[in-house]
């Protein structure tokens, strides 16, 4: 066991790997060295460690090791204090129950736990390795993690259903409101079906990691590697890794509520839709969130309605051009679900698809083919 350790490494490295690291740093917990990030010298490398039992990341980085060795140190005072520092080099060293840490003109001491007590990290030796392409992973996660429910009495929907096999991941949430699926490409050709579900919290800071990372060419992949025997998936880009707990149990048999044979499809300009609900919504809130979308043949073509009302402030009714096959019909949404799912995809055209007021509603974007849709439940009119 090596008490001292002695390296020099680059302000702006050890900065960014704090940052990335904090991922999985509790603000506040029961256990006092969860809030502590463990560092560990050796060979050159610097790794940079933290977990809050449910995730844990580890960044590694590049730096001159003196004297190898372990310690733990309080996570967010460090990373504050790196973060305020000049570019240049950092230089670190444990003496005996605290750390130095000297960079030009600042030198700070910090109190330091025992590295032995900080919680091991089950290493995935053994498991299935699936390559996504990191951009398409990204994207795909912020198209359906806000549908997962805030709700713990149901853990299951607090999660996001990835389903790998045949070639492709698709990934599920709904919270029993609404339901986003979408499916990506995945490189490494798995030939066997695995379904786990993730906890959306995880997956929406794997797709931060994705994003933050710098200079990702759109060919780069995720390394992702299951581990059902340890119920845990490890998510790895470049010198990240990042590991999550799976949530046990069974996820709910989503395909039998997806409507088929819509009555009615139009296709909507994205950013006039957002800006109708934005307004409508302003005479929505204080009556249960609830806008009305007409769809109906008028003259040559046809229109999209789209109002709201409340007894005591007013109401109002704003009207577009739309493309309509189909009937149309009357329907209403909590306006709050519209927004998200309309601000969570790109693409210029959104295509809205109903039977009549009471089913579900799907919307899809004509850009993303088949391999995205939404499904949102109506609100009941009191007429």
């Amino acid at each position: 066991m090596l008490h001292n350790m002695k390296f020099e490494i680059k302000q702006s490295d050890f900065s960014k790997a704090l940052l990335v690291a904090s991922k999985s740093l509790p603000s506040r917990a029961n256990l006092p060295i969860l809030t502590n990030i463990l560092l560990t010298a050796s060979l050159g490398k610097l790794d940079v460690v933290t977990t809050n039992l449910e995730t844990a990341t580890k960044v590694r980085v590049d730096c001159k090791v003196e004297k190898e060795g372990r310690v733990t140190i309080p996570g967010r005072a460090l990373l504050e204090f790196i973060s305020q520092l000049s570019e240049g080099s950092v230089n670190f060293e444990k003496l005996g129950e605290e750390a130095l840490v000297l960079a030009g003109d600042f030198s700070a001491r910090f109190a330091t736990l025992g590295a032995e007590d900080f919680p091991a990290i089950p290493k995935i030796e053994k498991g299935t390795k699936i390559l996504l392409k990191a951009s398409d992973l990204a994207k795909g996660i912020m198209r359906v993690a806000f549908c997962a429910s805030q709700d713990e009495g149901r853990p299951v929907l607090t999660g996001i259903l990835c389903d790998f096999g045949g070639g492709f991941l698709s990934m599920v949430a709904t919270d029993g409101y609404r339901l986003s699926f979408q499916k990506i490409h995945e490189d490494s050709k798995t030939k066997e079906s695995i379904k786990i579900v993730v906890p959306a919290k995880a997956l929406l800071e794997v797709a931060k990691i994705i994003v933050e990372t710098e200079g990702l060419s759109k060919d780069e992949v995720v390394e992702v590697t299951i581990a059902q025997n340890l119920n845990q998936a490890d998510f790895k880009i470049r010198d990240v890794e990042f590991t999550s707990r799976l949530i046990e149990g069974e996820f709910p048999n989503w395909q039998k509520i997806i409507p088929v044979n819509f009555a009615s499809r139009a296709k909507i300009t994205r950013e006039e839709f957002i800006r109708f609900v934005k307004v409508a919504s302003i005479f929505a809130r204080d009556s249960g969130n609830i806008v009305r979308l007409n769809l109906e043949q008028e003259g040559k073509g046809a229109v999209l309605k789209i109002s709201a009302s409340d007894n005591q402030l007013g109401s109002n009714e704003a009207k577009c051009e739309i493309e309509l096959s189909g009937k149309g019909g009357e329907i209403a949404f909590n306006f709050r679900y519209l927004l998200e799912m309309l601000s969570s995809v790109e693409g210029e055209d959104i295509s809205f698809e109903m039977i009549e007021s009471l089913n579900p509603g799907r919307l899809t974007v004509p850009e993303l083919n088949e391999n995205y849709f939404h499904i949102i439940m109506p609100v009941r009119l009191q007429s």
